[in-house]
Formats: structure tokens, C-alpha cells, sequence
């Protein structure tokens, strides 16, 4: 068994050693002078040696400790080593960092991710929310949840697909007697503009969708705008209008009811990817988080890769 030694008083004699001063050890190991130099006799009683001589304000290392000090430090820059190693790796561990566009991580992913803490409670989930392409693709995060492919240098796996799809309020339907061609023809529209974001999705604004759909309305570009999904879907809960509603932000709203199709989705669909590195110091963290995504999103709704 080793002999036990006392480490605080340990520190206290390689601190003032190396600093030749007990002010200088004091300071750095944040305690007083006076607890140094308690800390130095305690040791001297310990080993029943003198470590140091003074000379008035002066301290200076005796030949058997002068000795011995630099094994000490080896010895104590050894444990310092260890334990950062150790909080390291319980850092890296414990914490995954998941970056996905605003409208995606608060309507999409935030929604199923306590999901996940209940299966790992050990692993701290850092949600990063980008607003367009460059963002997204500067931004430090180990997985990306993203509708474009990327040339960053990771792994690309397809995710899901995405859908644009007319939606109203029931109520708001009612009011055009849940008439589809009613509803597109003369219910106020909700307009998002998403021109300058960079995203890659097939977005079509209102004009598009009712020329394809052989919808004509004077009024084609009249109605609230926004430039952020989140809030155009808010103006669409609260009856302000019909709004092209993407699948899987609206998906919870359809889910409770409170936004109800009342036309054709648009017959082409967005693909989104996860991005994840090719190689992880982390991989059983990044693995896990990837399958329970995987089985969340489920098989229908995954992109067939082409």
C-alpha cells in the first residue's frame, strides 16, 4: 500500500520551490502566505526534515529537497495531465453539437428532441440554428441537418423529404364552405419570401402554384409577408390566411388539427441530408444520435438516393 502523503502540503512545497517565493505560491494556488507556510511545516514534520532555509526575506532550498523538487513537478504535471484527459474525454462524451436551419430546429427538431434526453440523458445536445446556406456551412457543428448537398468534406446521408402544401384553418376553410377551388380562389394568402436565404429547397411562391394549378385570382401578391417560415405559419394558425405550408414544419400544426390541406401538394419534393463527419474521435455519440434521427424521420418519409 502506498504511504499517505499530503498532497495539499505536496503542492504548497513545489509551488513555493518553483516560484522561490510563498507570496508567488500563494497567489497561484489562490490561498494566503500564511496557509503556504502552515502547509510547508506540516510537510517538514511529516518527512522530519527541513525543506527550506530562510534567510531573513529570503528562502532557499536545502540540498536534500533541492533534490528532489523537479520529480515532484514531473510528478504533479502527471496527475494535472491525467485528470484534463479524463474531463476531456467525459466532455466529448457528453456533448453533441447539431446544427439545422431556424425554421427546422424550432419546428422540426426541437419537437422530438426530449424524446432523445429521455433515451440519453447523459448526452447534452447543442442545437445550432442557421439562417442561410454559408451560415450553415461555416458554423462549427459535428451534424448538419441541411437541403442542399454539400461539398464540405463529410459524410452525406439522405434524411427525409419535404412537401409544400396549401393549409388553412379549419375555420378559415369553413368560411368558403371547405371548397378547395374556393379557398385558392379567394381566401387572403400568407406570403414567406425566401429568395435571399442560399437554401437549394423547391420552394414555389403563390403566382407559381395557382398558374400550375389553373388558379386565377387578381390579387396574387396581396397579403402578409414574412421572411422566416415560423411566423407566416403563426399568421396562418391565427386565420390571417392560406398559406403554402412546408410538410415537416407544418407537420405537428396538422397533427392537432389546427391547419387543415385545402388543395394539392405541389408534386415536386425538397430532399434534406444529414451531414456527419467520416471519421469521429466521438463516433458512438454521433451513432447513436443518428439512429434514433433515423428511426424518427421512419422509412416513408426518407429520400431515395438517386
Amino acid at each position: 500500500m502506498r504511504k499517505r502523503v499530503p498532497l495539499n502540503a505536496i503542492r504548497a512545497f513545489e509551488a513555493t520551490a518553483r516560484n522561490g517565493s510563498v507570496a508567488k505560491a500563494a497567489d497561484e494556488l489562490c490561498v494566503t502566505p500564511t496557509a503556504v507556510s502552515h502547509q510547508i511545516r506540516l510537510l517538514e514534520d511529516f518527512l522530519q526534515t527541513r525543506l527550506f532555509n530562510r534567510k531573513n526575506s529570503r528562502i532557499e532550498l536545502t540540498p536534500e529537497s533541492s533534490a528532489t523538487v523537479a520529480n515532484i513537478t514531473s510528478a504533479l504535471d502527471l496527475i494535472n495531465d491525467a485528470v484534463l484527459t479524463l474531463q476531456a474525454q467525459e466532455e466529448a462524451r457528453t456533448k453533441l453539437s447539431v446544427a439545422a436551419s431556424a425554421s427546422v430546429a424550432s419546428l422540426w427538431l426541437m419537437p422530438r428532441l426530449s424524446e432523445f434526453f429521455k433515451l440519453e440523458p447523459e448526452v447534452d445536445v447543442n442545437v445550432r440554428a442557421f439562417m442561410n446556406r454559408r451560415e450553415g456551412e461555416t458554423l462549427e457543428a459535428e451534424l448538419r441537418i441541411c437541403n442542399w448537398r454539400s461539398h464540405l468534406d463529410m459524410q452525406v446521408e439522405p434524411l427525409l423529404e419535404e412537401e409544400i402544401i396549401p393549409v388553412a384553418t379549419p375555420e378559415l376553410a369553413a368560411q368558403y364552405g371547405n371548397d378547395a377551388k374556393e379557398i385558392l380562389a379567394h381566401a387572403p394568402l400568407i406570403h414567406v419570401d425566401r429568395m435571399q436565404d442560399g437554401l437549394e429547397g423547391t420552394y414555389p411562391d403563390w403566382a407559381r402554384y395557382l398558374r400550375e394549378y389553373g388558379v386565377s385570382r387578381d390579387d396574387v401578391t396581396h397579403g402578409p409577408r414574412f421572411n422566416q417560415a415560423s411566423p407566416s405559419i403563426e399568421a396562418a394558425r391565427s386565420s390571417f390566411g392560406v398559406i403554402l405550408g412546408r410538410s415537416i414544419l407544418i407537420e405537428r400544426a396538422m397533427e392537432r388539427g389546427e391547419l387543415v390541406p385545402v388543395g394539392e401538394s405541389y408534386p415536386i419534393r425538397s430532399p434534406y441530408y444529414l451531414l456527419s463527419p467520416w471519421k469521429a474521435d466521438r463516433a458512438r455519440v454521433i451513432n447513436r444520435f443518428k439512429d434514433w434521427l433515423f428511426d424518427k424521420v421512419g422509412p416513408a418519409a426518407r429520400v431515395h438516393p438517386t
